[in-house]
């Protein structure tokens, strides 16, 4: 895998990935002792989103030779910060990377999935709706709801009313599994979505009133 990767092939492993992480995260916020819980997950992918989007890690310098394997700094190059300062750094607009993974377009597009999209332009579309994550783990599939819409609110980002998954499945077999991720990376839905074009103050569409 490395060896392709390093050769420019592209690989994506979003889902089992996120589906890990989200499972770590609740395995950890539902514990009733979170500090004692030895639940495993790929942490260092949640460390690079949170320098990508609050500026919490130093970057890694890129005038080095050779390839480069990552943009940040590990756990231990992290910025302290203390509890309170951390909260105001997540919650506050001053301290965001606005649109790191937005698209960029000159003017808004309106996207149509009907198999004749660009891969870039379906892959984001992929992205920003809600289905389910699936882990695949022996004889079972892991299964985690993806909400993007309900997750950004909580930090001021989504201003409308979030829906809701219809159902709360975290196991499934493996027949269903595949099921969920077939439906996860569905194509030729013909789904229509808006793909605004970057804001020149993206700023000022934030708002703390809308916090969940």
């Amino acid at each position: 895998m490395a060896s392709l990767m390093a050769n420019g092939r592209r690989v994506n492993l979003a889902i089992p990935v996120l589906a890990s992480i989200y499972e770590g995260l609740n395995t950890i916020a539902t514990s009733p002792k979170p500090a004692g819980t030895s639940h495993s997950f790929p942490i260092h992918f949640v460390y690079a989103w949170l320098a990508c989007y609050f500026k919490t890690h130093y970057s890694v310098w890129q005038e080095l030779r050779g390839p480069k394997m990552t943009r940040f700094s590990g756990e231990g190059g992290a910025k302290y910060y203390e509890p309170r300062e951390a909260r105001k750094r997540n919650h506050k607009a001053e301290f965001v990377s606005w649109a790191c993974n937005m698209l960029v377009k000159a003017e808004p597009f309106k996207f149509v999935d009907d198999g004749r999209a660009e891969e870039l332009d379906h892959s984001y579309f992929v992205a920003i709706r809600s289905s389910y994550l699936t882990l695949r783990r022996g004889g079972r599939f892991i299964v985690e709801p993806y909400s993007p819409h309900r997750f950004g609110r909580q930090f001021g980002y989504y201003k409308d009313v979030p829906g809701t998954l219809k159902y709360d499945t975290r196991v499934a077999s493996l027949e269903e599994g595949l099921r969920y991720w077939r439906l996860c990376v569905l194509s030729k839905s013909s789904s229509k979505a808006w793909f605004p074009c970057l804001p020149a103050n993206a700023k000022k569409l934030y708002s703390e009133a809308y916090k969940a």
